[in-house]
């Protein structure tokens, strides 16, 4: 862990706030941090745990110490009653059923958890991945394995077969479930593998059982688990003609540099025969043969020659990079608005964002080509010169629920995103701008003042009323955001953009950061921390400190020299308060707290004594925008 890792966790509890409700200080979590995890559980230890189960009250007390972990409190246990309750399949609302569209035509069901169970889900699935480990072949759902890992197994051969199986998770009922986490290596008891058994299913799509659900976190890793006697038997047939094999989720690869791939081969029975002997049955639809003379996918990824992307993926990039420099953001979302709303919004609902959106593409750039790929580091770096003044979310703007992002004249937006607004009554006497965008059709709020102005005599209208109005065309249709989501808004005046320096970008001089946190404290230090990230300004140097009477003087020539000859200066104390006083520490911070901290700045000056810690933020211009996790916490835990 980097020094200024060290130091925002520190600011994570002892930052200072204050707040309408409480003119006194208090600690609060500061909003450009995420909450610190404790230290979880480790894997080992929770495989022990499962091999001495023996009740489901056992169960339960695992789930309660996972979910302490990870929240850092221990209300809201999870009891045995409620998982007896949530195991029952008729319990009702336990699942919440939804359609959602499929990108090639059709539906797709989807049973979401409520959240009590989805909670004990969660859990369950880390008990579950710490004691099972999925087969070789099998690379989806599966820690440490991703597409590539999926797609290298196929590089370069003649022949790629391609198969699917058709309705994946609701063709593996809850019996075969029940049955397979009773065996090696889950090993669960006859009581504890009925609870578990129902709390992970649902009824199925036809109505005629239970079965594996989708939108369930347990699905992905049991379906895997399920099929462990299927990728044996796949690999056994691979094998035995000479052939290449994975299976990601439910997209099985055979590849090879011969033919057996004839319709109506010995191959292609035996693997339909091993396929409904299992449960499952092949989607004729999706299967293809693919050739060495024409572009071989799987899972996404071309394999002819090497695992890389389509060009229209990098092509894309360009293009829309190319839109952002040249004409700007505004003129940029308009063309991205629609190309996004036809390729993703059979799925994706809301408003794109557009920086997350190029950010989540380049990091996948750089998951199958590698961060020294020079297409890669040029685009990642037009990238990062766009992201330097970045939008702020609501946590940062104080006293403002919503940040504006990018405003548009309702001309330019009735002519960039080709629609036209309409003023319509809603049914609670409000007034919304109706439009069509990238063929669908969107309500757009209207500030209230603009509402009163658009329509003095509002409350005499009815509901659906179309109202007209002279003062619209004047008015602004603006991007706004509002807890990393967002929204458009109609307002009279023209808002001006929200900004903040990313964290990222800021050039924080943790040397310098170090040395005022040492001569002052954690409050002070915290407070130009926070204003370096969120206003741009750089940290005060210790002379002016010295001059505001916030540090005494540092003699300069207290000073030692490191391997390189360079000076190094020494840290002093703290601050050399008078004996009779002691430095003003507001009542909520606990003394055992601040102990630690104290034991952690010195093991700083070691540290720096050493020469171990960095001088700067060490941040690479190539690397994509990420926040470093603590031990034990995921990225998107993490994420800043």
């Amino acid at each position: 862990m980097t020094v200024l890792d060290r130091f925002v966790a520190r600011c994570n509890v002892y930052y200072l706030t204050k707040t309408k409700k409480n003119d006194g200080a208090r600690l609060k979590r500061p909003p450009f941090i995420e909450k610190q995890k404790t230290e979880r559980m480790e894997k080992a230890e929770i495989q022990e745990r499962v091999k001495s189960m023996q009740t489901v009250e056992d169960l339960a007390n695992l789930l309660n110490e996972l979910k302490t972990d990870e929240f850092g409190v221990n209300r809201y246990q999870i009891t045995e009653k409620q998982l007896l309750h949530f195991s029952i399949a008729n319990i009702e609302k336990r699942y919440k059923k939804f359609l959602i569209k499929k990108k090639s035509g059709g539906t797709r069901e989807i049973n979401a958890p409520c959240y009590q169970l989805a909670i004990i889900l969660h859990f369950l699935n880390q008990v579950l991945r710490a004691v099972y480990t999925p087969h070789p072949c099998a690379t989806g759902f599966t820690e440490g394995r991703s597409v590539v890992d999926n797609a290298q197994t196929h590089v370069g051969h003649h022949y790629v077969f391609n198969i699917d199986l058709q309705n994946f998770f609701p063709s593996i009922p809850q019996p075969r479930v029940w049955a397979r986490i009773q065996l090696p290596p889950f090993n669960f008891k006859q009581e504890i593998a009925n609870v578990v058994a129902g709390l992970c299913c649902n009824t199925n799509p036809e109505g005629t059982g239970n079965a594996l659900p989708q939108g369930a976190a347990t699905s992905p890793l049991l379906s895997n688990a399920v099929c462990d006697k299927l990728d044996r038997r796949m690999r056994g047939v691979a094998r035995r003609f000479g052939l290449h094999y994975s299976r990601y989720a439910d997209d099985m690869t055979f590849s090879s540099m011969h033919n057996v791939y004839q319709e109506g081969s010995e191959f292609r029975q035996e693997i339909k025969r091993i396929i409904e002997e299992q449960g499952f049955k092949m989607n004729d639809k999706k299967t293809r043969l693919l050739r060495d003379g024409q572009r071989q996918e799987v899972t996404g990824l071309t394999v002819n020659a090497l695992t890389n992307v389509s060009r229209k993926y990098i092509s894309d990039l360009r293009w829309i990079l190319r839109v952002w420099e040249v004409e700007g953001y505004a003129k940029a979302y308009s063309k991205f608005y629609p190309k996004y709303k036809a390729e993703k919004g059979y799925i994706k609902k809301g408003e794109p964002v557009m920086e997350n959106v190029i950010g989540g593409k380049l990091n996948y750039l750089r998951m199958v080509r590698g961060e020294n790929n020079p297409a890669y580091q040029k685009l990642q770096a037009r990238y990062d010169s766009l992201q330097q003044i970045i939008l702020t979310d609501n946590e940062t703007d104080k006293e403002k629920s919503y940040t504006y992002v990018q405003p548009y004249k309702m001309e330019e937006f009735k002519e960039q995103f080709h629609t036209n607004v309409t003023l319509v009554v809603t049914e609670k006497k409000k007034l919304t701008g109706k439009c069509v965008l990238a063929g669908t059709d969107k309500q757009i709020s209207i500030s209230k003042s603009t509402q009163k102005s658009l329509c003095p005599d509002l409350d005499k209208h009815a509901p659906g009323d179309i109202i007209e109005s002279t003062i619209l065309d004047s008015c602004h249709v603006t991007l706004c955001r509002a807890k990393g989501k967002n929204f458009w808004l109609i307002t009279e005046f023209e808002p001006k953009r929200s900004r903040c320096l990313s964290v990222q970008n800021a050039q924080i001089d943790v040397d310098l950061l170090l040395k005022i946190w040492e001569r002052t404290n954690i409050e002070y230090a915290a407070y130009f921390f926070h204003q370096a990230i969120t206003t741009g300004e750089p940290l005060p140097s210790l002379e002016e400190l010295e001059k505001k009477g916030i540090v005494k003087h540092h003699k300069p020539d207290n000073r030692t020299t490191g391997e390189d000859g360079s000076a190094i200066d020494e840290p002093t104390e703290v601050i050399d308060w008078p004996e009779d006083t002691e430095p003003d520490v507001p009542e909520s911070i606990n003394p055992e707290e601040l102990a630690k901290i104290q034991e952690e700045i010195q093991n700083l000056k070691e540290e720096r004594k050493k020469g171990t810690t960095p001088t700067t933020y060490p941040i690479k211009e190539d690397e994509p925008q990420r926040h470093t996790a603590e031990p034990g916490i995921s990225s998107d835990e993490a994420t800043s």
